[in-house]
């Protein structure tokens, strides 16, 4: 999934460009292992500031959430979904996604607020809500204030739900921050079997990474490899070298099928 922030369209144009590949979801038309095109659909994450105004009904057990998205021609979006991935006593923490091969295309699509609603198992209450695994919105008085941004700000302070590994979204995410890559990082699943993970991690800046606004618009691509442990995805190594040498120096059965037709990366 992808965090949209701050980059300007020249690091959009190089994605399209196949400096990079971005998750697609199960049953997308292009599934995980893709090679990157403009035809790809890709599962986008809304940052904070395309969140807009969400609220609770009157019943406190469903929200409708506005998401700010790229909206026009066949492309620009599909499958706006959200779900609660985890429900406890102090928050809600949900998971609102969507799909679009041509956002990375300034010009094909405007950007129009459309809303998906997601039930709660129980009354929302005073729980906070937890969108995304960083943006945070405090129940006050029936409304959602937004609280903080984990990403960029400081003092949320709560710790995201723990996600067992397996071949799902929330999963992937998980793995993600195992590479503690920068905010406008991508990823695309190279595949997946429920024990073993590779990803296509993509880095902007180049080769020594950033974050940021002054942020470089070069993206440097390397694989990531993971086992399932107890806490979700444990990564194994990383490598942008061919085949599955590399992971099979730090893990010997990790499945030559996740990595065999690896090619070299460039750069």
């Amino acid at each position: 999934m992808v965090r949209i922030g701050a980059l300007a369209a020249a690091v959009l144009a190089l994605l399209l460009a196949g400096c990079g590949t971005v998750h697609a979801a199960a049953g997308a038309a292009d599934g995980p292992g893709a090679s990157a095109s403009p035809a790809q659909w890709r599962t986008y994450g809304p940052s904070d500031d395309q969140l807009v105004s969400p609220r609770v009904d009157s019943s406190g057990r469903i929200l409708t959430v506005g998401v700010q998205m790229p909206t026009g021609r066949y492309g620009c979006e599909r499958d706006l979904t959200g779900h609660v991935a985890k429900f406890d006593q102090t928050y809600a923490f949900l998971s609102i996604t969507y799909q679009s091969r041509l956002w990375l295309d300034a010009r094909a699509c405007s950007w129009r607020v459309v809303t998906v609603r997601v039930s709660l198992p129980a009354p929302l209450g005073q729980r906070n809500v937890y969108f995304n695994g960083d943006t945070i919105f405090m129940a006050s008085h029936g409304k959602l204030i937004l609280q903080c941004d984990a990403l960029n700000g400081a003092g949320c302070g709560i710790p995201p739900p723990l996600v067992p590994a397996s071949c799902t979204n929330p999963s992937y995410q998980q793995a993600m921050g195992e590479t503690a890559a920068p905010m406008q990082a991508v990823y695309g699943v190279l595949g997946c079997d429920g024990h073993w993970l590779a990803l296509n991690v993509g880095w902007p800046g180049g080769a020594a990474g950033c974050d940021g606004p002054s942020c470089s618009p070069d993206m440097t691509s390397t694989y990531w490899f993971f086992r399932a442990g107890r806490r979700g995805w444990e990564p194994i190594a990383a490598s942008r070298t061919a085949g599955c040498a590399q992971v099979r120096k730090a893990e010997p059965q990790f499945p030559a099928r996740l990595c065999a037709a690896l090619t070299a990366l460039p750069g």
